[in-house]
């Protein structure tokens, strides 16, 4: 039988990673999708300039 603690820190190890991965994904789309409509309230919002 493997070591318990092998075990524990195998899966610590990994599912940290995981969490850490879901959270950048997570956030970075959260983060475009405000990103695109902050361009899109602020291109409203700006009047247009004629030169």
């Amino acid at each position: 039988m493997k070591d318990p603690y092998l075990l524990f820190w195998t899966v610590l190890l990994f599912s940290s990673i995981a969490w850490y991965g879901f959270l950048v994904f997570y956030i970075g789309i959260k983060a475009g999708g405000e990103i695109r409509t902050l361009i899109k309230d602020l291109t409203i919002a700006r009047p247009t300039e004629k030169k």
